[in-house]
């Protein structure tokens, strides 16, 4: 069946996003009306397990998983021209039962597929209607004819290594009703955040003025990112917020739940084999709607759950033992929810904020200081993070569809966050940063300051007469120095309010415990440190630091620190470990009331067990952790096997 063109909400979707160009308009001729030989032997020969979309009896659309008993490609077969016919396995709570019953046993259905190719990225839709169905012993014999079928680009897919798994599947929970005020449970949220793949389905059902040339049906796609890039939203705990990437523009999902309001999320895990089916009312959001619930995301989708199945020990595939994932090159960094960063401040439109680059100071090749003045004042605690937009530097973002030589481009959105490492006035910041190989902000940076450097040195003291000006998008960060806990009062009944009395209660308030703070860097993950050893200064209360801090360039990050050392009259304590195979400088005269050790080689989680902070009582003590990700997996670990609550560990990634 070759399509007429896009439907009503297709088009307005199109309308919205690239202005009818006519370069989308015609893509609809890229979606054949017949089953290409090519996609039946994929379908057929490549997927051990398949997501397909069907309607409940409520109009409702959900994503089942159909595999074989035995994990295995081969359970679905191609008899003829466009048919594909399967014996799936279909275990309790996959929505294929409810469809089916609503259907009943000679009723037809609308169905849509979608075939991915783990190990190499390849995947194709299909959509058409299931014309019978039957079932013996667990297994039902189904009956699809394909009228649409597309291959699609593999730019947001993970590759994994993945392997036939038996099974003994069994639901953990399910509502698939839920009333006003219900949430998901924490452990269907904390899936969710666990997943970095997930289905979506969609529904069309075409208004009668359009029925004749756009004919009613259902979608299935793919939907890939890095792990977590689908939230919840923490205020109602069942609005699922799906991030729309860059992706070739048809936007057929988007069209339909812009013209029919429903959809479903399939997600599965690789390595437990839980899926949980969730499907709700949804709603497309563009551009500053967007933005207001999750910052820096341009389109996403909300699905408000109306139901939902969770179902463990299903899937019968399992990621190969001893592999990992290779995440897709294209997957830009993780968006969170307006709601769950409190500690963000960003500035809107009406007071636009711009940063002037003042100062470059290097610290080696690699490594300098870029010091930057506010065009307002603006209020950071030490530990958080400048969200700076580069577009007036570098040019906005363009369309592409695909960029084999530079993947993260096509969703770079010009916008970077650095912890802010130094603040000498309420409009006067530093960002200690490391140059990113490739890297097209910290590339542009370092570039036009090495050249200045070379052609006239002066200008990186005052770097005002260039008139580099970028955007100050906000400040952002929770990482960041907590608050000592306040001198208690002893019970004191009869005190007088005279001055006499002001006098004994302030001779009876009992000192707070001295606090103890672990924090451990890895490299340039010093950067948030450096603004909380400053901070020490201005803090109230006394503090036990331990700074442990791993690097191959201490040459370059002791300097630093011995630089944000709190003053001599500051009440806090700086213990100093540093561990690296080169030659570790001492602290510059003056370091009043901090100790410095050396070690040779890597971090040994011994070393944790040795310090003060360990013996500290579990309510008198923080951990920070900040570096590359396997080195703080490494650290978590240690404090884990010590005895540390895994929500008491702070962690600052560098997935900006």
């Amino acid at each position: 069946m070759a399509l007429n063109g896009w439907h009503l909400g297709e088009r307005i979707v199109h309308k919205k996003l690239w202005a009818d160009d006519p370069r989308v308009s015609q893509q609809f001729h890229w979606i054949d009306g017949d089953l290409p030989d090519e996609h039946a032997k994929f379908h057929t020969r490549c997927l051990p397990f398949l997501p397909l979309t069907t309607l409940d009896a409520q109009g409702r659309p959900w994503g089942s998983i159909l595999a074989g008993r035995d994990g295995k490609p081969g359970f679905i077969q191609n008899p003829r021209y466009s048919v594909l016919t399967m014996e799936a396995k279909v275990w309790p709570g996959d929505p294929l039962l409810e469809s089916l019953k609503a259907v009943g046993p000679v009723g037809e259905m609308l169905v849509a597929g979608i075939g991915v190719e783990y190990s190499t990225r390849r995947r194709n839709k299909f959509a058409g209607k299931m014309t019978k169905w039957g079932h013996d012993n667990g297994t039902y014999n189904l009956s699809l004819i394909v009228n649409e079928t597309i291959g699609n680009c593999p730019k947001y897919i993970n590759v994994r290594d993945l392997i036939p798994h038996s099974t003994s599947p069994s639901i953990d929970s399910q509502r698939l009703q839920l009333l006003p005020g219900e949430r998901l449970p924490k452990s269907v949220i904390d899936f969710i955040h666990e997943c970095d793949t997930a289905f979506v389905g969609t529904t069309y059902e075409a208004p009668a003025s359009e029925a004749a040339l756009y004919p009613s049906h259902v979608g299935m796609n793919q939907r890939g990112g890095r792990k977590g890039f689908i939230r919840v939203m923490p205020s109602n705990g069942r609005t699922v917020v799906l991030p729309d990437y860059s992706g070739n523009r048809m936007m057929t999902s988007f069209g339909n739940i812009e013209a029919t309001p429903l959809a479903s999320l399939t997600f599965v895990s690789f390595t437990t084999g839980e899926i949980l089916y969730i499907t709700g009312t949804a709603q497309n959001l563009y551009d500053r709607e967007a933005q207001k619930l999750m910052p820096f995301q341009d389109r996403l989708t909300t699905i408000h759950a109306t139901g939902y199945t969770y179902v463990k020990d299903a899937l019968p595939v399992r990621q190969r033992p001893e592999t990992t994932v290779e995440y897709s090159p294209y997957c830009p960094p993780i968006h969170y929810l307006a709601e769950e960063t409190p500690q963000a401040k960003l500035f809107d439109e009406s007071h636009k904020t711009t940063a002037l680059l003042t100062n470059v100071t290097f610290h080696s090749p690699s490594i300098a200081t870029f010091t930057w003045e506010a065009s307002y004042p603006v209020s950071v605690i030490p530990g958080q993070a400048a969200i700076m937009g580069f577009a007036p530097l570098l040019g906005g973002k363009k369309y592409q569809h695909m960029a084999p030589f530079d993947p993260s481009s096509v969703n770079d959105d010009r916008i970077r966050t650095w912890t802010i490492s130094r603040t000498s006035s309420p409009t006067s910041f530093s960002l200690t940063m490391r140059e990113k190989p490739g890297g097209t902000v910290t590339g542009a940076l370092f570039s036009i300051a090495r050249k200045l450097g070379e052609v006239k040195p002066a200008i990186l003291e005052d770097s005002r007469p260039l008139s580099l000006s970028v955007d100050l998008v906000g400040i952002t960060g929770d990482f960041v120095l907590p608050k000592p806990k306040p001198a208690t009062q002893s019970s004191q009944h009869d005190i007088p309010d005279d001055e006499l009395g002001v006098l004994v209660r302030q001779l009876s308030l009992t000192p707070a415990p001295r606090k103890k703070a672990l924090w451990v860097a890895g490299g340039i993950g010093i950067t948030p440190f450096l603004a909380m050893l400053r901070g020490l200064g201005d803090a109230t209360g006394d503090w036990d630091i331990n700074l442990v801090v791993s690097t191959r360039e201490p040459d370059v990050l002791m300097p630093l620190i011995s630089a944000a050392l709190p003053p001599s009259n500051s009440h806090s304590h700086v213990r100093v470990d540093v561990f690296s195979n080169k030659p570790i400088p001492t602290f510059d005269e003056g370091a009043d009331g901090t100790t410095l050790q050396r070690h040779t080689g890597r971090v040994t989680p011994s070393i944790f067990a040795e310090l003060e902070w360990a013996k500290a009582a579990p309510e008198d003590r923080e951990a920070f952790v900040c570096g590359p990700e396997p080195f703080e997996k490494v650290v978590v670990d240690a404090l884990l096997g010590l005895g540390v609550e895994q929500g008491t560990i702070h962690r600052e990634g560098f997935a900006y």
